[in-house]
């Protein structure tokens, strides 16, 4: 379970086979999700402010995923819409993103880039939904956003507020999962570009062959498979903000044309001679500390790093532990329509007690396993690092006993297997739709392994 829970995957496509192995495959991981022949059926869920991504083919007998896409995006401009193409789709699937679609997978599906795109995808969403939900936007906003009252939160916001308005690069420093992309979105949001595009690239996520193309754009034929011309995220991002995250897996060669594009705000795609100016602001954002990094060029360091902001880890968060916790308990209980019940003293104790290696993401995810459970067991809600061991508690009865292990087994091989399922699949030999049953039945989601 994660964040984006609320959110609901709406797939449409005509061909049934492919409705059923999608959502199959989909429903290990993500809960809300629904199947359509056909966009006219689900026109009527979109709307402004829906709390919907939406997986669409390209070609149905009966329309044009592409007009359909336009219509989503005419309604609402941030919904992400992710076009499934057939491999001669190729150029209209490069050339509808450059008019806003999100992402776009090929058939045969390549599992693993379908599964990052929609995580992507929902994530973007999420944070859209949290910004907006704030109202007025300065400190009330990033409240309802920045969630937490201890000093350091209460000295980030502040910093956000600040930040904002001044046009300048910024720097975010933190942990995985400390929410380093929410605050970009915030720096965003509250600043004279919110209505730009936010353009998020995550510099570890890219072939480091691909990594100038993805940043300045390529003409076609500029390099193998570059079957047309495609704008890089620095021209998608003209008028808005530009965040990269993980800036610090750029490879260097990449990092000195980056550090040329910003200093002469000017770029050249690859298989080009011709200049294009580029007018974005640019926030990056890093695990690692870049000063004196020999792994990254210190002239471009101090060109990002104008302004710095530092997310605190969860663990140095001691007050707002049990406060964040309740916070999205309570927001997960209202989604799953269960009833919240106050943390007790036990639940508090085991929430201070733990170490969360996965900081705010990780809290999530356990209240809302929590939530799920109708707020009992804190410590099943919680991921163990003891997964793989077995007690037998006195009266229990052999059901409860194996159910308990079963539980625990498909626990310990998803953290041996970093959350890939079809290497749990292979070792525990067991079918996907029985392996899905299961999940749901243990409140289980694969992606809590991943990272």
């Amino acid at each position: 379970m994660t964040a984006d829970s609320h959110i609901e995957i709406l797939i449409i496509d005509d061909d049934e086979d492919i409705r059923i192995n999608l959502s199959d495959l989909l429903s290990t991981e993500f809960e809300q999700l629904s199947t359509w022949s056909s966009p006219t059926k689900v026109m009527p869920r979109i709307k402004k402010g829906a709390p919907v991504v939406v997986v669409t083919d390209l070609r149905m007998p009966d329309a044009d995923g592409f007009e359909f896409a336009k219509q989503v995006l005419d309604i609402d401009a941030d919904i992400p819409v992710i076009l499934m193409t057939g491999y001669g789709d190729i150029s209209i699937a490069v050339d509808a993103m450059k008019q806003g679609i999100f992402d776009f997978v090929e058939k045969p599906f390549d599992i693993d880039y379908l599964m990052n795109a929609i995580r992507r995808a929902l994530e973007t969403r999420a944070n859209q939904l949290a910004l907006k939900s704030g109202g007025q936007g300065g400190e009330a906003g990033l409240a309802n956003t920045i969630v937490g009252q201890c000093k350091a939160i209460k000295s980030l916001r502040q910093d956000i507020e600040e930040f904002a308005p001044m046009d300048i690069p910024v720097l975010v420093y933190g942990e995985t999962g400390v929410g380093k992309e929410l605050v970009a979105r915030s720096l965003h949001d509250l600043s004279g570009r919110s209505n730009g595009r936010f353009v998020a690239l995550n510099c570890a996520a890219i072939p480091e062959q691909l990594a100038e193309a993805e940043l300045f754009g390529h003409e076609k034929g500029a390099f193998t498979d570059a079957g047309a011309a495609r704008d890089g995220k620095l021209v998608h991002a003209n008028g808005g903000t530009l965040f990269l995250d993980e800036i610090e897996s750029l490879p260097l060669s990449t990092q000195a044309k980056l550090l040329r594009a910003i200093s002469d705000k000017l770029i050249t795609p690859l298989g080009s001679n011709k200049e294009i100016p580029i007018d974005c602001r640019i926030v990056s954002a890093t695990k690692d500390e870049l000063r004196n990094n020999d792994n990254f060029r210190q002239d471009l360091f101090f060109r990002l790093q104008v302004a710095e902001l530092r997310i605190p880890a969860l663990r140095d968060r001691e007050g707002d532990v049990v406060s964040l916790f309740e916070f999205y308990a309570r927001q997960q209980c209202d989604n799953f329509g269960t009833q919240y019940k106050s943390a007790d003293e036990h639940t508090r104790q085991v929430l201070l007690q733990y170490s969360w290696p996965g900081n705010v993401r990780e809290l999530i995810n356990v209240a809302t396993r929590y939530a799920i459970r109708s707020c009992r067991q804190i410590e099943k809600a919680i991921e163990s690092d003891t997964a793989n061991t077995f007690e037998v508690q006195a009266g229990e009865s052999l059901k409860e006993l194996v159910q308990a292990y079963e539980e625990k087994l498909l626990r310990s091989k998803l953290a041996q297997h970093a959350g890939k399922v079809s290497a749990v699949l292979d070792d525990l030999c067991i079918e996907r739709r029985t392996f899905n049953q299961k999940l749901v039945k243990y409140g289980i989601n694969s992606s809590d392994y991943r990272e």
